[in-house]
């Protein structure tokens, strides 16, 4: 009799691992796409690649003839844009070609 409390925690056992299973296939699936694996897939409104919001990552915008950039927002260059990001939350603001 006492195999039913042993079949009874492994089944408890393997329930909980495929729950878990789950739970990261669905974070998986929810990862966004664009930022800093998918740069030539820039959106307006969706996070810029990561360290975009530094103040390092800032390009002088009035040497390469943009507009003035908006209270807490910053001109970045990624790759073929000058990408506008707001500096609270990394968020793309606007995108320009890069003039060659």
């Amino acid at each position: 009799m006492k195999s039913i409390p042993l079949i009874a925690a492994l089944t408890l056992a393997g329930a909980l691992c495929g729950t878990q299973l789950a739970v990261a296939a669905q974070q998986t699936e929810a990862e966004p796409k664009g930022g800093a694996l998918h740069p030539s897939e820039l959106k307006v409104g969706e996070k810029a690649p990561a360290d975009s919001d530094r103040e390092s990552a800032a390009i002088d915008w009035k040497a390469k003839g943009l507009p003035e950039p908006e209270k807490e927002s910053q001109w970045v260059q990624v790759k073929d844009k000058y990408v506008r990001v707001q500096i609270t939350n990394n968020r793309i603001m606007e995108i320009v070609p890069v003039k060659k």
